[in-house]
């Protein structure tokens, strides 16, 4: 028997997020972004099916199947309920995705264990100025890294 928590990170109407993917135990953890109706267990199917984009990525970098893992963890975190970020215009999701995912990136020394991020983000998204996407992306990242021992 598989026990696996939902939650609401199934609700994408009028919400959108950021989530990471992590296993600790193969050192890896994906950062994206979704507005898709179905939240991010929706956006899930896209990155575990035969041809996902985490799935690729996992491969590339570790060189077997995702379908070892038996750590995997998804974290969702709830972007503000303002058009700017549940609307089909993706700049402001895409660049609090990518502060995420730098902040991720720089700090991921200072963790044990520490991970590579598999994932791939478009160059510095024109947004990634704004003070409120700032202040998001510090939000996650921060409560990325004072769970992360506890995960």
């Amino acid at each position: 028997m598989i026990k696996t928590y939902v939650q609401n990170c199934f609700n994408g109407v009028g919400q959108s997020y950021i989530y990471i993917w992590l296993s600790k135990n193969h050192q890896v953890v994906y950062v994206g972004m979704t507005n898709r109706y179905s939240g991010t267990i929706g956006r899930a199917d896209g990155h575990f099916n035969v041809t996902g984009t985490f799935r690729k990525r996992f491969i590339q970098n570790k060189g077997y199947n995702i379908e070892r893992v038996t750590d995997m963890i998804l974290l969702s975190f709830p972007l503000p309920n303002k058009k700017e970020y549940y609307s089909e215009e993706r700049s402001y999701r895409e660049a609090v995705e990518f502060l995420v995912h730098k902040e991720l990136l720089r700090k991921r020394t200072k963790v044990n264990p520490t991970y590579d991020v598999v994932a791939w983000v478009r160059d510095a998204p024109k947004r990634t100025g704004n003070y409120e996407v700032q202040k998001l992306a510090n939000e996650i990242s921060q409560a990325f890294f004072a769970q992360y021992v506890n995960l």
